[in-house]
């Protein structure tokens, strides 16, 4: 039987010092909008602040999260949690493979999707987790608001390769009928 395990994701101290800045950075607008209407600015400039305001209380709690972000993976099922944006659990029937993957610094951080089913959960660049799932599952783009359907799932794990080596598909080798055969060449002379 396979023991348990459990991953955290690398580079989450500065992911959370990234949404550190942006909460700082809403908070400072919605006070600054709100101050705008109070000065007699339009009624737009308060709804400006209040949705200002919603966004510093979801990036405030989404920080505070962020450290207990980790993937744990118990011989029958495996929870993946990332901030606020999954908090699942998945049987282990549903993980089809994983492989190992190149994350690069201009794919960005945090939940990034192509909306066709590739989600990716990452806190810094590098080496990354694919997981490929058998049914989608669900993770949060804004939670509670817009749901994306995870197919394969990228994570930021350390120990990337552990995790591969517990989920991941030995590949097909191309001695075993798949590869290229190579052309019969005549004798060369130089």
């Amino acid at each position: 039987m396979p023991e348990s395990m459990l991953f955290a994701f690398r580079g989450i101290r500065a992911f959370q010092a990234l949404l550190a800045i942006a909460t700082l950075s809403s908070g400072v607008g919605a006070v600054l909008v709100l101050k705008g209407y109070a000065d007699g600015g339009p009624l737009p400039l308060l709804f400006g602040a209040i949705i200002l305001g919603a966004v510093f209380l979801w990036a405030f709690a989404t920080t505070l999260r962020a450290p207990t972000s980790f993937v744990a993976v118990a011989p029958e099922r495996t929870r993946i949690r990332f901030a606020g944006f999954v908090d699942t659990v998945v049987a282990n029937d549903n993980i089809v493979g994983a492989r190992l993957r190149r994350r690069n610094v201009f794919g960005g951080v945090g939940v990034r999707t192509n909306f066709s089913g590739d989600v990716a959960l990452v806190s810094t660049w590098g080496e990354a987790v694919e997981i490929t799932f058998r049914q989608p599952i669900r993770v949060w783009l804004v939670p509670r608001l817009i749901p994306l359907g995870a197919r394969r799932l990228t994570l930021s794990l350390r120990n990337p390769q552990k995790f591969v080596e517990r989920f991941g598909r030995p590949a097909a080798s191309p001695a075993a009928g798949g590869g290229r055969r190579m052309k019969a060449r005549g004798s060369r002379t130089r």
